[in-house]
């Protein structure tokens, strides 16, 4: 490993380090105003459960790259890994039945119907796996639907965002500690199909690859912004983002870029949150072009796209995929067929998990229905508070929508590294839902507070 790249990842370690000052006064600012909840809980707990199993691989074992006779990466980790993924999958079933339970018996039930729209992409996709020969409703699969199920008893508002801004803080300062103790086991050779990034390294922290880093750090940027209070947001958000660049991924860098200079612009705040001044009005109109930018060139990707030269093996996979679409274009061919490819050798190791794209990875798996499905939960997700919550809804799918346009960010077939983020986009914060719930907060920690004028 050449020695410039090692400096670059112990600057990195002590950069981590120094995050800790800025997020040690957001956390004190969040137990004042009681910002933390249960809901909290339940996506930190999402974020940490779904991702244990890569950073306890990566943390052990470093980054071994096993080869199948033919040159080509195997996927998939020994044993001893996949019973800590059984383990963490059992003990999130039972966490989100409890907090379910738990929020039903309470009398404090306020469903919340937008991740029923999920659920309903999720049991199309396992209704299409069944007709096209596959398993239906995989451990992963149940994992995700009750995770799902869990979020419509779930409270949205900050909480749902500070547990999510938690996750991705964890994951970068457990990278950086990683990076002090041993440079060589956050970076991955760079290549001439995979070049260095900007910093002159493939930064992938304790994660298999900077891909799944760099992801969960740009759709976790605008929960850092929302989720935390004062100045020190902008610290943090600035930081995640630089972190996200540091990763050497070109769509996570340019993503995290537009993000970043969206939320300065935009300056969303949560509806318990008073605003610094007037709202200018042009603002959601400028958030719904933005947005419908990002989803028109997704959407458009990999039907109208340079070719080979450009953009490589995704060309191929998405020209492959395009071609059988017309065999089910209502419902799809499930969650589960494009990567049984994989062992069948019809295509690599590398391109297995998804189609790298999310609008034709929904056409894909769950043909016209779910593409019409996963319009819909955008459009509720936009627009389901008026005028008022756009800015903080268009935070929040931005990156979900830039990332869209050669990765999969969200999962509609199984539970994995990036099911959190889904939780906390469901979980946005609804204005006067959430107002409601701030007052009665802030009451509550009123009456709990001494009075001067009282004799103790």
């Amino acid at each position: 490993m050449p020695q410039d790249q090692v400096r670059t990842a112990v600057l990195l370690g002590i950069l981590a380090l120094l995050s800790l000052i800025p997020t040690a006064v957001a956390w004190r600012r969040a137990r004042a105003f009681g910002d933390w909840d249960a809901t909290s809980t339940l996506v930190f707990l999402v974020g940490i459960l779904a991702n244990a199993p890569t950073v306890a691989y990566v943390l052990h074992s470093g980054r071994p790259q096993l080869l199948d006779p033919l040159g080509e990466v195997v996927i998939g980790f020994p044993q001893w890994v996949n019973r800590i993924g059984t383990v963490a999958n059992a003990v999130l079933f039972a966490a989100c039945a409890v907090f379910a339970f738990h929020r039903v018996v309470s009398g404090r039930l306020r469903p919340n119907g937008t991740p029923l729209i999920a659920c309903g992409l999720v049991v199309l996709l396992a209704f299409s796996d069944g007709l096209h020969g596959q398993e239906v409703f995989a451990p992963r699969q149940l994992v995700l639907l009750v995770v799902l199920l869990a979020a419509v008893v779930a409270r949205p508002g900050r909480g749902a965002l500070l547990g999510g801004a938690a996750v991705v803080l964890l994951f970068s300062l457990l990278s950086g500690i990683a990076a002090l103790i041993q440079p060589t086991t956050v970076l991955r050779p760079c290549r001439t199909d995979n070049p260095c990034g900007v910093l002159g390294v493939l930064y992938a922290g304790v994660f298999t690859n900077e891909n799944i880093f760099s992801l969960i750090l740009v759709l976790g940027l605008p929960f850092v912004w929302l989720a935390l209070r004062g100045p020190v947001r902008a610290v943090l958000a600035c930081y995640v983002a630089f972190t996200a660049v540091a990763t050497g991924s070109t769509l996570a860098s340019v993503s995290a870029a537009v993000v970043l200079a969206f939320l300065f612009v935009m300056a969303p705040r949560l509806p318990d949150e008073k605003a610094s001044g007037p709202v200018p009005s042009l603002r959601p109109l400028l958030a719904l072009l933005t947005l419908g930018a990002a989803a028109a060139v997704g959407l458009a990707a990999p039907f109208h796209h340079p070719g080979v030269e450009t953009l490589g093996d995704r060309a191929t996979i998405w020209d492959m995929a395009r071609g059988e679409l017309r065999q089910s274009v209502l419902i799809g061919f499930g969650g589960k067929t494009w990567s049984a490819k994989y062992r069948i050798s019809e295509i690599p190791a590398a391109v297995s998990p998804s189609l790298h794209n999310e609008w034709i990875d929904l056409l894909y798996a769950g043909g016209l229905v779910g593409l019409g499905l996963f319009l819909l939960l955008l459009a509720r997700l936009l627009l389901r508070d008026g005028a008022v919550g756009i800015t903080v809804a268009a935070s929040v799918l931005l990156p979900v929508l830039l990332t869209s346009i050669l990765e999969r960010p969200w999962a509609f077939a199984f539970s994995n590294s990036l099911t959190f983020c889904l939780v906390v986009a469901l979980l946005t914060p609804v204005g006067r839902a959430s107002a409601r719930g701030s007052r009665t907060a802030d009451r509550g920690r009123r009456d709990r507070l001494p009075n001067p004028g009282a004799r103790v």
